[in-house]
This record gives structure tokens, C-alpha cells and sequence, in this order.
């Protein structure tokens, strides 16, 4: 009986075994990677070859700008491809850990990226001290690009994320892995913003220079747009019957001024190719109020969403679903203005020529963006977690 039994069993294991082996599913084969996580994925490889080829640049008085410069090109290129992704972007999306995963390791691959960054501008500090100034003036205008594109990856990053999220059709099955996600992305800008903020302070320490400023009556138009949207949004009242209205009506007015943020971040990029700036206190003063008021947006974002969240249970499902999609959008469009306004100061750093004079208010500038930045986020982060809970609790 036990010899029967014995043989019984070994032919069952040798069927699941062949069972196994002829079937891959039954043998737990991977599933592949949707197009979307190979897309991430390449950028991550290529960022990684970035953080690889600025490691390996050691600068030398007779390498300075050839070797910061080819770093500005790979960092431009870089910058091309992530929007190229970003652009082929369309809904619907179905979020899997393979793309989740990929948003978290291109989030690392930037903080890595910011304390190369940091190594080399302590570098070109230390070597001001024997080369020629005109090597060190263009490895300074070198550095700053490249702490600047660096921001701008981040942000572009952050952006793509945003907009994943908006197109994403199953939300909450991966709410908690999203929640995840976007923590640690938040934590990543901050440390990506921490070590820009560092390699421009010790750029800035190598210039004194003087002349006169620009951009004033165009950041002063936005800045006059933005307080105007600020206490729109926060005079709101949210109802049961009015929140998607009154949400898509804010929606219409964020999106519009995002739109001028960006067309003004634009237009500074075409002028740096070939021009120099100068700045003055009203223009620094002007981004500090600018990225203050992108706090209060946010702020409100927030608030809108404690409020839907009390609403839920007596609003109808098609109002509840709008009002969700209109949030995920407001949250996905004040990100970018707060990302755009940061890059502005960056790009206004990068071209101008009497950083020496105004040193002490740029780098309160900068603090105070960061600052703001950080508050920005948070309060995003804030309104996505209790989106993302509304949308998984009533499976909208």
C-alpha cells in the first residue's frame, strides 16, 4: 500500500512539475513591463549615466568649461527626452508597481544628480584660486545652467507624476502605493532643492559684478494675477450642489495662469541662450511674493478638499466625480506654477550679472522659494491624499 501511494504521489509531482514548465503563467513567469514603466525606466537608466558622467569630471583649469559644458548638453538632452515622455503621455492609464517604482527611482536619481552638483561647484570654488578669471567667469555661467537644468529635471519629473496621476483609471486599487510615492518624491525635490540652493551659494561667492535689472513688469503681472486667483479660491464655499461648478470654474482660472507662469519661464529660457540679466530687489521681492502666493493656493487646494471630504456622503455620484477630476487637475496645475516660479529665480540667477551686489538678497530669495516650495508641495500632497481616499472609498 505504502510502495502505491509513494508512486501515486511521485506521478502527481511530476505532472504539476510538467505543468509547470510547459505553462508560464503556472510557472510564475514575469508579466512584462507595461510601455509606460519601460519609458521610466530608460529615463532612469539615462539619468543614472548623467549622475555617472558628472562623477567622473575631475575640474582642472585646462578642462573647466569643456567638461561643464558637455555636462549641459547631456543635461538639455535629458531634459528633452523626459518631456518627450511626458508628452506622449494619454488617457487612460492603468498605475502598476513597475511604474510606481520607476517615479520613486527617478525622484533618487535627482538627489544624486544635486550632490554632484554640489562637489563640483565646491570644486570650482577652490580652483578660483589659481586659474584664469575668464575660465572661472564661464564655469561659474557653466554651474549655474547646470543647477538649474537640474532643478528643472526635478520639476519635469514632479510634473509627469502629476499628470499620471490625473490620467490614471485605477486609482484606488493603488491608493496607498500612490501615497507612497508621491512622500517620497516630496522628500527627493526637497534634497534636490537643498543641494541647488548649496552649489549656487558657492557659485555666487566667486562674483561681483554690476549692472541694471529686467523682468519686472511681467513679474509684477503675475504677481497681481496670482493674488487675485488667491482670494478668489479662498473666498470659495463648497456645497453639495455647487462643488463641481464652483471647481471647474477654478479650474478654468488656474489653468489660464499657469498657462502666463509658463509662457514667462519660457520666454526667460529663449533669452538665456544668448543674453545676461541683471536683477534688482524689486524682482527678488517680486518672486518671494510670487512663490508665497502659490502657498496660499495650495493652502486652499487643501482646504477645498477637508471640505469635499465632509460633503461626500450627501453628494451625488456625477457631481462627486467631477469634483474629484477637477482636483486632481487644480493639484497637477498649481505644482507646476510653484515648479515654473522656482525655475524663474533660477533662470533670472543664471543671467544675471550683479550677483555679487545683490548676493545676501538672493540667497534669502532662494531660502524663501524653497521654503515655499516645500509648503507647496506639502499642501498638495495633502488635497491628493484625500482625493485619492474619496475616489477608492466611493469607487468613482
Amino acid at each position: 500500500m505504502n510502495t502505491f501511494m509513494q508512486k501515486k504521489a511521485a506521478g502527481l509531482f511530476a505532472l504539476m512539475l510538467g505543468l509547470l514548465l510547459v505553462h508560464p503563467v503556472l510557472a510564475g513567469k514575469p508579466a512584462a513591463a507595461s510601455p509606460l514603466a519601460t519609458d521610466l525606466q530608460a529615463l532612469v537608466t539615462e539619468g543614472n549615466t548623467l549622475n555617472s558622467q558628472l562623477a567622473g569630471i575631475t575640474l582642472a583649469a585646462d578642462t573647466l568649461c569643456g567638461d561643464l559644458l558637455h555636462a549641459n548638453q547631456a543635461a538639455n538632452d535629458y531634459i528633452n527626452n523626459i518631456t518627450a515622455v511626458e508628452a506622449g503621455l494619454s488617457a487612460p492609464l492603468s498605475l502598476d508597481a513597475d511604474v510606481l517604482q520607476a517615479l520613486e527611482d527617478l525622484s533618487a536619481v535627482f538627489v544624486s544628480l544635486g550632490s554632484e552638483a554640489v562637489r563640483l561647484s565646491t570644486d570650482l570654488n577652490t580652483l578660483s584660486r589659481t586659474a584664469e578669471q575668464i575660465n572661472i567667469a564661464e564655469g561659474i555661467s557653466a554651474m549655474l545652467r547646470l543647477s538649474d537644468d537640474i532643478g528643472v529635471m526635478a520639476d519635469r519629473i514632479g510634473e509627469m507624476a502629476d499628470n499620471i496621476l490625473v490620467m490614471a483609471d485605477n486609482i484606488g486599487i493603488m491608493a496607498d502605493r500612490i501615497l507612497l510615492t508621491q512622500q517620497i518624491q516630496n522628500e527627493n525635490v526637497a534634497l534636490t532643492q537643498a543641494s541647488i540652493l548649496t552649489t549656487q551659494q558657492n557659485v555666487i561667492a566667486l562674483v561681483s559684478v554690476v549692472d541694471t535689472a529686467a523682468y519686472n513688469t511681467d513679474l509684477s503681472s503675475l504677481l497681481n494675477s496670482t493674488s487675485l486667483l488667491s482670494f478668489d479660491m479662498n473666498t470659495v464655499v463648497l456645497t453639495a450642489l455647487n462643488m463641481a461648478r464652483e471647481l471647474a470654474r477654478i479650474e478654468t482660472d488656474v489653468t489660464a495662469l499657469k498657462d502666463q507662469i509658463i509662457a514667462t519661464d519660457n520666454a526667460m529660457s529663449v533669452d538665456a541662450a544668448n543674453n545676461t540679466l541683471t536683477v534688482d530687489q524689486t524682482s527678488l521681492a517680486t518672486l518671494m511674493d510670487l512663490s508665497g502666493k502659490t502657498v496660499s493656493l495650495a493652502t486652499a487646494l487643501e482646504g477645498y478638499g477637508i471640505a469635499i471630504d465632509g460633503l461626500a456622503a450627501i453628494t451625488s455620484t456625477p457631481t462627486l466625480y467631477d469634483a474629484m477630476g477637477s482636483m486632481l487637475h487644480l493639484s497637477e496645475d498649481i505644482g507646476i506654477m510653484a515648479n515654473r516660479i522656482g525655475e524663474m529665480a533660477d533662470q533670472i540667477l543664471a543671467m544675471a550679472d550683479n550677483i555679487g551686489v545683490q548676493a545676501d538678497q538672493i540667497v534669502l530669495t532662494q531660502q524663501l522659494q524653497n521654503t515655499n516650495v516645500a509648503a507647496t508641495q506639502a499642501a498638495i500632497l495633502a488635497a491628493q491624499q484625500i482625493t485619492i481616499a474619496i475616489i477608492a472609498a466611493y469607487a468613482l
